[in-house]
């Protein structure tokens, strides 16, 4: 019996044209990898470049806001560097005084002497160099202003007024002046047996007894307010001294207004030696401002 060759004997397991179909299957399923892996790197690389976009977006943002934050801290910080006379405004009521170009307000840096033996013109023992040096603080003269500043200042314009032929300003005064006339009075009172004889007494002085008292009151009162207003904060030691023990100093460092700028204001602005005199316009009151 013949023999059948190997070719013939066996029968292949997969039919070619399974074959085919695996073998195309296998070269679309092979070309389609790299197509994925081509798509993958596209998308991922807009990514990144999205990202880096997003990235400098965010790096100008904040260099903007940085910017901003800089700048408004510096204008914070010049708003708060104010000039004294700016600086004096915001912590007083108004006062034409106030204003930049018056020329008023400069401070100085003044030791004051508080030392019970310190020697100064304005104490001890009344003489006419004494009393001339309070009258030089007191700078009794009035100064003018504009119906605008008494406005400003809360008040009436029926206040005392100079007629338009003599410059139709406001009669005012500057309460540092009236202070000063405050502490004299009250200064003189003390010397009573000086001031009170006919060849030394003072104006303020020749009034009724109760009158006095009432204005030395009136007086008293008022440098209380200012004192107060104020509200020195100033730093007072204390050292220990024989025979005393503890004794307090005194002798402080202040910052103040320089009165000779104020002075030189009131001058500037003073009025007419004479007083006003009321005519059909005038407002007369029933009794004194209260």
């Amino acid at each position: 019996m013949g023999f059948k060759s190997k070719e013939t004997t066996y029968e292949p397991l997969v039919s070619d044209e399974a074959r085919f179909s695996q073998s195309s299957d296998s070269l679309e399923s092979q070309e389609g990898k790299p197509m994925l892996g081509r798509s993958f790197q596209r998308t991922s690389s807009r990514l990144t470049s999205w990202v880096k976009a997003g990235g400098a977006v965010l790096a100008v943002i904040n260099t903007i806001l940085l910017i901003s934050i800089i700048v408004v801290l510096s204008l914070s910080q010049h708003e708060k560097e104010c000039s004294e006379i700016q600086c004096a405004a915001k912590t007083s009521y108004y006062s034409p005084l106030l204003e930049e170009d018056s020329g008023a307000i400069e401070y100085e840096t003044r030791r004051f002497q508080g030392a019970l033996e310190h020697q100064s013109i304005y104490k001890g023992t009344p003489n006419k160099e004494l009393d001339a040096a309070w009258v030089e603080l007191t700078h009794m003269n009035n100064s003018g202003v504009s119906g605008d500043v008494i406005d400003r200042i809360g008040k009436s314009r029926i206040a005392v007024k100079y007629p338009e032929s003599k410059g139709g300003q406001y009669d005012v005064g500057v309460e540092v002046f009236h202070h000063m006339h405050c502490l004299n009075i009250i200064r003189q009172y003390t010397y009573k047996e000086y001031y009170f004889r006919a060849e030394n007494r003072p104006k303020s002085f020749t009034d009724p007894e109760p009158i006095i008292r009432a204005h030395i009151d009136h007086c008293i009162e008022m440098l209380r307010e200012a004192l107060l207003c104020h509200g020195d904060v100033g730093i007072i030691t204390y050292n220990w001294v024989h025979p005393w023990g503890i004794y307090p100093d005194f002798s402080t460092q202040h910052k103040c207004r320089r009165l000779d700028k104020i002075v030189a204001w009131a001058d500037k602005h003073a009025l007419p030696v004479e007083d006003p005199e009321p005519d059909e316009n005038t407002v007369w009151l029933k009794g004194p401002p209260q």
